[in-house]
C-alpha cells in the first residue's frame, strides 16, 4: 500500500512539475540567456587558465630535468677523473 501511495504521489508531482514547466520556462527564458552566457564564459577562462596552469608546469619540469643533466655530467666527469688519477697512482 504504501509502495503504491508513494508510486502515485511521484508520478502526481512529475506531471504537476511538468505541467508547471511549461507555463514557467517561457518566463525564464530571458534569465537563461544570460545565465548560460556566463556559464560559457567562466568555462573559457578556467581552459585558459588552465591551459597556463599547464605550461608553467611544463616549462618547470624542462628546467628540472636540464638541471639533473647538468648535475649528473657534472657527476660523470668527476668520476671519470677520479677513476684516471687511480690508474695514474
Amino acid at each position: 500500500m504504501a509502495d503504491t501511495r508513494s508510486l502515485l504521489t511521484g508520478i502526481a508531482l512529475g506531471v504537476g512539475a511538468t505541467l508547471a514547466a511549461r507555463d514557467v520556462l517561457p518566463l525564464l527564458a530571458p534569465l537563461a540567456r544570460p545565465a548560460l552566457k556566463q556559464g560559457v564564459k567562466a568555462a573559457i577562462l578556467g581552459y585558459e587558465r588552465g591551459r597556463e596552469m599547464a605550461a608553467l608546469l611544463a616549462e618547470t619540469l624542462s628546467d628540472i630535468a636540464a638541471e639533473v643533466q647538468v648535475e649528473l655530467q657534472t657527476q660523470r666527469a668527476t668520476d671519470q677523473a677520479s677513476v684516471d688519477v687511480r690508474i695514474e697512482s
